[in-house]
């Protein structure tokens, strides 16, 4: 057999990799052959997992011919590539394989000292020699490892070098990068083979964690913390070995994060790049209009490429994804070390956001949520209750009428007979309001539901429990008026986990957020929860808050009722502030106005306010009462301090403009007037008043009437949006 052995092999990790000539490695080999039995065992048994690769590498050099001459392993530092090489090395020495390695670190990028490198580690003396001597016993292998160190040997080896080997010898690439794109063009596409190293499952991660001998009882912790990632596993496992404690973050005592965010960023040479990699793991998919807006720069192409070569990121259909533990470590790493840096990053891109939002619709805002709400998911409170990639098994779609029996079944199997007869009774008045989970392999069956109840023109003699409830809290405590809505989510649910956290359920609550940002003249929202203790913590962070008094039984089970009034907070100032509590709000821009700070009004309240604004609008004491002062209207207009002085000032100015837009229409310049002169610049009576506008008094009280209707119309269509 023909290899280049290094002296890691034998004697431990101090010079592990470097290359050999054969003659020296058997002699190595020969004086200490027990010993190295022993590390070879050794790290038999601390292997775990990779089947797939193993059984892909064993495949094709078992192959005649192979089906592929380049097998390219790719993934990021610490992924296990030099340990997965170790085990291919096993692999070649137990079939009579011969095998040679050499490492990218050791060489410079020049194709005269990379085949000088490989005859001093094959003991031969010239290219044709090495190369044959690569394929002794029938068939060769060729590592490659740190393949990112020459690269620009890349299209040299696959088209000089590769073409001459023999036919038998199969070459492995394994480096940081996905293989170029000239691997996959031409004949490449089919004679080499790519394979990402992913991280290590749940259950290959509890094994390594057995083999280091690490309790069973802190598995689930540290899988949970690692993602499986195997240098996290190591560092983890072996910090728990000195100090017994499970532990991740930015602590000098451990510093397991700069020893994974070293891997990482190794290789980042610009700060710009730096900025990028932060921005990317803040966010949940990482785009080019996103870099573009959010990090302001020129070379954007140019940076996403960047981006897009590096191994630690998936490529999927919404954008660039890093791989969990990659985003983690860098995240940490910044809000550790700048915190400032951190908000300032995480406000452009919820700005990014909020700007799209304004404009998306449907299934595109509702990704756009996803990736909205995706900013919280290091919240403590928010954390638990969100799975925050997008179900790929199922999606969502409007309920049709063959839904029905599957809608019925569904709630009848969590909630019981008499809820599944409420579920029926709804779907047959407004079947526009239920909301589906179907599942991507078989449509027709549901793996989900959400309905959204109307409940302005819902049937007063309604017997439902739940929605009577609501009815009766709404009347007693803030009553809809004209054009207002109140939402009820009679049934929301998943077919396997019911109420419980899953990815249909936080679609489920995506949905739920845009729908308050999408219906128009939204007044209150009612959410019932089988169990609204767990919930609770969520909603109180959400400012939702349990309504005791619309809580209902049904099927011999107590439900708890969250609601919010949207007249008090706004949709979109509501979800600003969420953002608020997630990352503190620069003073620099708008602070979102408290629910405490408004004033909820009716149509006939609002009208009646409005009324004696206009006859006090000159008279300031008297204003100073008005309603309208902590009013929507006023409160989103002002300042979080504004005092009364400023509130007056700008109502008046309300007032005014309201009043002045009158004289765009000829039709309407009489009701203006009749405001100007009794109420803007008034008169000493409505009869100078009317004299001076040359019309009889009845006919001025009339355009009075008139006017102060209009303006009341005008100022009501921006209080309620």
């Amino acid at each position: 057999m023909v290899e280049a052995r290094s002296l890691a092999q034998v004697n431990g990790p101090v010079h592990r990799k470097w290359p050999y000539c054969r003659k020296l490695a058997s002699e190595v080999c020969r004086l200490s052959g027990r010993l190295e039995d022993r590390i070879r065992a050794e790290r038999g048994r601390q292997f775990v997992g990779r089947a797939e690769e193993i059984d892909l590498f064993t495949s094709v050099i078992g192959s005649r011919p192979m089906p592929h001459v380049v097998l390219a392993v790719y993934g990021p530092g610490g992924v296990g590539k030099t340990t997965l090489l170790r085990q291919f090395e096993s692999i070649c020495r137990a079939k009579g394989v011969s095998s040679c390695t050499l490492d990218g670190r050791y060489l410079q990028p020049n194709p005269d000292l990379f085949v000088d490198a490989l005859c001093r580690a094959t003991g031969q003396s010239g290219q044709a020699e090495a190369m044959a001597a690569l394929a002794a016993e029938g068939r060769g292998v060729l590592f490659v490892d740190t393949y990112e160190a020459i690269e620009p040997l890349d299209g040299w080896l696959r088209e000089t070098f590769i073409p001459q080997l023999p036919e038998n010898v199969l070459v492995v690439l394994l480096g940081r990068k996905r293989p170029s794109v000239g691997w996959r063009s031409d004949v490449w596409q089919s004679l080499c083979r790519a394979a990402p190293l992913r991280n290590l499952s749940a259950v290959e991660s509890r094994s390594y964690l057995s083999a280091q001998t690490v309790p069973p009882s802190v598995h689930d912790q540290i899988v949970h913390m690692t993602h499986g990632f195997p240098l996290a596993l190591s560092l983890v496992a072996e910090n728990y070995a000195q100090t017994g404690a499970v532990g991740l973050g930015p602590d000098p005592s451990l510093d397991i994060v700069s020893a994974l965010l070293d891997r990482f960023v190794e290789n980042v040479e610009e700060p710009v790049q730096r900025d990028l990699l932060e921005i990317c793991s803040l966010v949940r998919m990482t785009t080019e209009a996103l870099i573009a807006d959010v990090l302001r720069s020129s070379r954007t192409p140019e940076l996403f490429a960047w981006l897009k070569s590096l191994s630690f990121m998936e490529v999927t259909p919404f954008g660039l994804m890093p791989h969990d533990l990659a985003r983690e470590a860098i995240a940490t790493d910044l809000r550790w070390r700048n915190a400032d840096r951190y908000s300032e990053f995480h406000h452009r891109v919820r700005a990014y956001y909020a700007d799209r939002l304004e404009r998306a619709t449907g299934p595109a805002q509702q990704l756009i949520l996803f990736d909205y709400i995706y900013l919280h998911r290091d919240n403590p409170v928010m954390e638990p209750f969100f799975r925050w990639h997008s179900h790929d098994e199922a999606f969502a779609d409007s309920a049709r009428i063959e839904d029905l029996s599957e809608i019925v079944r569904i709630v009848e199997k969590h909630e019981g007979s008499e809820s599944a007869g409420w579920a029926r009774y709804w779907f047959e008045r407004q079947p526009e309001g239920f909301l589906v989970m179907r599942d991507s392999f078989n449509p027709h069956r549901l793996k989900g539901l959400l309905a959204s109840l109307n409940l302005t023109p819902i049937e007063a003699v309604s017997r439902d429990p739940a929605t009577s409830a609501a009815l009766r809290h709404l009347e007693a405590t803030s009553a809809l008026t004209n054009g207002e809505r109140a939402t009820y989510f009679r049934f929301w649910m998943a077919d396997d986990d019911y109420q419980n956290v899953s990815s249909i359920q936080s679609t489920l609550f995506v949905s739920i957020v845009q729908h308050y940002l999408t219906t128009q003249n939204l007044a209150m929202t009612y959410l019932p929860c089988a169990d609204a203790g767990f919930w609770a913590p969520m909603f109180h962070y959400a400012m939702h808050e349990l309504v005791e008094p619309a809580a209902f039984d049904l099927d011999g089970r107590r439900y708890g009722v969250y609601g919010f009034d949207w007249r008090a907070l706004p949709p979109k100032p509501w979800l600003e502030r969420l953002s608020e509590q997630e990352v503190p709000i620069k003073a620099s821009a708008e602070r979102p106005k408290a629910a405490a700070d408004l004033v909820v009004l009716s149509r006939e309240g609002f009208e009646e306010s409005v009324s004696e604004a206009l006859k006090s609008y000159t008279n300031p004491p008297k204003l100073a009462l008005n309603p309208l002062l902590k009013s929507r209207l006023i409160v989103e207009r002002v300042s979080p301090d504004a005092d009364t002085k400023e509130r007056i000032l700008r109502l008046r100015e309300l007032l005014k403009e309201a009043g002045e837009s009158l004289r765009e229409s000829s039709k309407e310049e009489k009701l203006y007037l009749a405001l100007d002169t009794c109420y803007f610049r008034p008169m000493r009576s409505q009869e100078v008043a009317a004299e001076k506008v040359d019309v009889s008094i009845a006919t001025f009280r009339r355009h009075l009437k008139a006017g102060t209707a209009r303006v009341t119309e005008l100022l009501w269509q921006q209080e309620t949006g």
